[in-house]
């Protein structure tokens, strides 16, 4: 959701995609100075999930809309380009229905776009180091004289 602000009052409050909001706070981000926490999370997250460049991105939701696809469902399937299981799921998350006919025109729309839309690459998390055992951190004179300990107490049972 963007509140566009004009002075103290919102002059406009409407759902905005990924490609909107990486446009403002780009724009925002030069003249702005630093951003804060917040401000600089969302930047990034605009950065990497926004698939579509801006003008793609107006071209899409225009075109859902036209579809009479609610704003808000028209951004979802414009930030996450959803195959059917998705879209159906977006629909029913928005309390939406569309007839078959109008859901096949949304998923070439989605089709479409896809050929355009910049490829995903999944962060990839490096996996923790091995904790190493307690008997590996010993070194190596504790691990011999624990070894004889060992065998006196077996010899006394």
């Amino acid at each position: 959701m963007v509140i566009l602000m004009i002075g103290k009052g919102a002059n406009e409050i409407r759902p905005a995609t990924l490609a909107e909001v990486l446009k403002v706070l780009e724009k925002r981000q030069g003249t702005a100075g630093e951003f804060g926490f917040e401000q600089q999370t969302t930047l990034e997250y605009a950065r990497r999930f926004s698939h579509l460049k801006l003008s793609d991105a107006e071209e899409m939701y225009k075109e859902l809309v036209e579809l009479e696809v609610k704003p808000e469902t028209a951004v979802k399937v414009v930030d996450l380009l959803p195959i059917k299981s998705q879209l159906m799921l977006i629909l029913a998350k928005n309390k939406e229905e569309l007839p078959e006919k109008k859901m096949e025109k949304v998923l070439e729309l989605v089709a479409k776009f896809q050929k355009k839309a910049k490829k995903f690459e999944p962060k990839v998390i490096d996996a923790p180091a091995a904790v190493p055992s307690p008997e590996a951190e010993k070194p190596a004179e504790a691990k011999e004289a624990a070894e004889p300990e060992k065998e006196e107490k077996k010899e006394k049972k």
